[in-house]
């Protein structure tokens, strides 16, 4: 009886042991499944995304985005552009077709600033494709129409785009489109993504976290600490149904009065935030004075702060670099004529009352950003920058990420040659824009400005990296980000606003900007676009357009300016920043499978083990 017993219990001990191995067997399968999901899927967003970059934000071409909307409703909307209330219209996006989408005018102090001008309808706008029923265009429910606004180039924010993808930074889908309403063409615009839930998807493999967006109508948006209670912190949108208070206060707090960053941010994408900012001179941002312009998004417990407009960069809000936004040059009668009409005093008072505080000048002797006190005002005050930046290992990181740009996309030859592609491909577009800011011969100045201020910058910050120069101070920040005007041509003629000091001029002068107005020599081996590559196989579009702004030169279309008020997402990889230290990397889903499996294999042993105790107590009660 008892040799029998034994031998049922070894063989109920083997089934529950072969029970144990299969389950880890299952585990593994299971593991390899969900991996083989996930790289489906993954190939499936790949599909997807393909499509967006060749039908949607095409980089190599321009597409057609017409809109048709009941004239009155057009007309109320621009009447009351300050409401910036929705109005149904149809749409076909490079002929893809909508009905019922919404649209309204969209900005800030681009938005304000083209309210108060009286020869200028030009706003930026946006779609909705889910405002009243259940459409997307590939998951993208919303895409912004930017008016570039100040930016006698074209191609600021669609150039900073560029550079914080190859920086590896999440950055929405972008491209240059020609807008038409009601088969009119109304003027040569760049489409932007909104940072939405098909972002996020696409980004982060979610859309569930909480999407904050940094305002400069509210409190906080420096990320200073205000205390625990949320509605401190008014500059801090929610922009999600998610909303995960708690641990944007814990993320805060860790910022503000702790040290262990990595727990709550993502330390070398918040590090490529910031140098995206300076490199690129970019002043309307968190670095600012206005503390806007970006994205938090929280996934599982850790934030990331996300790039978000970037027309007022390469010095475009007027603080470093000289570039700034200008007030235009008046009406003119054709947007391939060169006039040196000045504004009239209307537009004139108009422009003047949108700039704001804009006469203020530049507390530093010199318009160029410290790399590592890059904010206007104490940069204490914006602790995304003074904590992370007290921390060596950060701050050598931060450098190398600064260094690899301008030694990269920012170099000469590298910038030169984008832009010229970019001059080309837009060129005709340019000329043909009924409703532009700026004359042609502008714009062929503010491709040449572009250039010869991104080699100032560039030759500045890698004085600073080499120590050649100071890259830090007192802890004043690098001042008032309303500085010197530029690209635009100052008032008229190209007189500068505000209080220039003897090191603004000489920044200016290195810049190869007079005071004059007039467009600097272009650096060796640029040529201006005349015309473009590509022009034969838009000349119908580009003939009729010329047809259309001839005849919509007496509906009050703007001529005048106005001045302002890629790649994977980073991680610390598995050994040191940039590749390794990662408390929040890809190895968490290997760990928790590892995890698993050593639980179910632990419990077969103890079920042994159990069973061993089991036959020994058996044993002598028989004995």
């Amino acid at each position: 009886m008892r040799s029998k017993l034994y031998t049922l219990l070894l063989c109920l001990c083997s089934i529950i042991l072969v029970v144990g191995l299969t389950g880890c067997k299952s585990n593994a399968t299971t593991t390899t499944s969900n991996t083989s999901t996930e790289n489906s899927a993954n190939t499936a967003v790949s599909k997807e995304e393909q499509y967006l970059d060749e039908s949607v934000f095409p980089k190599d071409k321009v597409v057609d985005v017409k809109i048709t909307i009941d004239e009155n409703d057009f007309q109320d909307m621009l009447d009351n552009a300050s409401a910036e209330e929705y109005k149904e219209a149809s749409l076909d996006y490079n002929g893809i077709h909508f009905d019922n989408i919404g649209i309204r005018t969209k900005g800030n102090l681009s938005l304000r600033s083209v309210v108060q001008m009286s020869d200028s309808d030009r706003y930026s706008f946006k779609l909705s494709f889910d405002e009243y029923v259940n459409q997307t265009l590939e998951g993208i429910s919303k895409i912004n129409l930017n008016n570039n606004y100040s930016d006698a180039s074209y191609m600021r924010e669609y150039l900073t785009y560029e550079l914080a993808e190859q920086m590896g930074l999440p950055t929405p889908k972008y491209s240059f489109v020609n807008v038409y309403v009601n088969d009119k063409l109304w003027g040569f615009y760049l489409a932007v993504e909104q940072i939405d839930n098909a972002y996020l998807e696409r980004n982060f493999g979610n859309s569930y976290g909480a999407l904050y967006k940094g305002e400069m109508t509210g409190s906080g948006s420096d990320l200073t600490w205000l205390g625990e209670d949320t509605s401190s912190y008014t500059g801090l949108a929610l922009k999600s149904e998610t909303t995960n208070d708690d641990i944007l206060i814990d993320m805060l707090n860790e910022l503000n009065n702790g040290t262990d960053y990595e727990k709550y941010l993502d330390v070398e994408e918040a590090l490529k935030y910031i140098a995206l900012q300076v490199v690129t001179n970019n002043t309307d941002s968190y670095i600012g004075g206005n503390k806007q312009n970006y994205y938090l998004y929280e996934d599982d417990g850790v934030f990331s702060v996300l790039p978000w407009d970037y027309n007022m960069a390469f010095g475009g809000l007027g603080g470093g670099g000289g570039m700034g936004g200008g007030f235009g040059r008046g009406q003119r009668t054709t947007n391939t004529e060169s006039t040196n009409t000045t504004d009239n005093s209307n537009a004139q008072q108009d422009r003047a009352a949108a700039a704001g505080d804009a006469g203020k000048g530049n507390t530093r002797s010199s318009s160029y950003l410290l790399i590592d006190e890059p904010t206007s005002g104490s940069v204490s005050d914006r602790p995304l920058v003074a904590k992370l930046l007290a921390v060596n290992e950060y701050k050598e990181l931060y450098h190398n990420i600064i260094e690899e740009a301008v030694e990269g996309y920012l170099s000469n030859d590298s910038f030169t040659a984008r832009v010229q592609e970019v001059a080309n491909m837009i060129d005709s577009y340019v000329k043909a824009d009924p409703s532009s800011f700026y004359t042609y011969d502008e714009y062929t100045q503010g491709v040449t400005k572009l250039i010869s201020i991104n080699v100032s910058q560039v030759d500045n910050i890698s004085q600073q990296l080499s120590g050649e120069i100071a890259s830090s101070g007192d802890g004043s920040g690098s001042g008032d980000a309303m500085g010197m005007g530029g690209m635009g041509g100052g008032f008229g003629g190209g007189q500068q606003l505000g209080n220039n000091t003897e090191g603004d001029q000489q920044a200016q002068d290195a810049q190869g900007q007079g005071m004059d107005g007039n467009p600097p020599e272009p650096p060796d081996g640029v040529q201006m676009p005349q015309g473009g590559p590509g022009a034969n196989s838009t000349q119908g579009q580009v003939d009729n357009a010329t047809t259309q702004d001839t005849n919509q030169n007496d509906q009050g279309f703007a001529r005048g300016g106005g001045f302002p008020g890629g790649g994977d997402r980073g991680g610390f990889g598995d050994g040191g920043p940039g590749g390794g230290m990662n408390p929040f990397g890809q190895g968490a889903p290997n760990t928790q499978n590892q995890t698993t499996e050593a639980i179910t294999v632990g419990a077969s042993i103890l079920v042994i083990l159990l069973s061993c105790v089991f036959i020994k107590f058996f044993k002598r009660r028989r004995l």
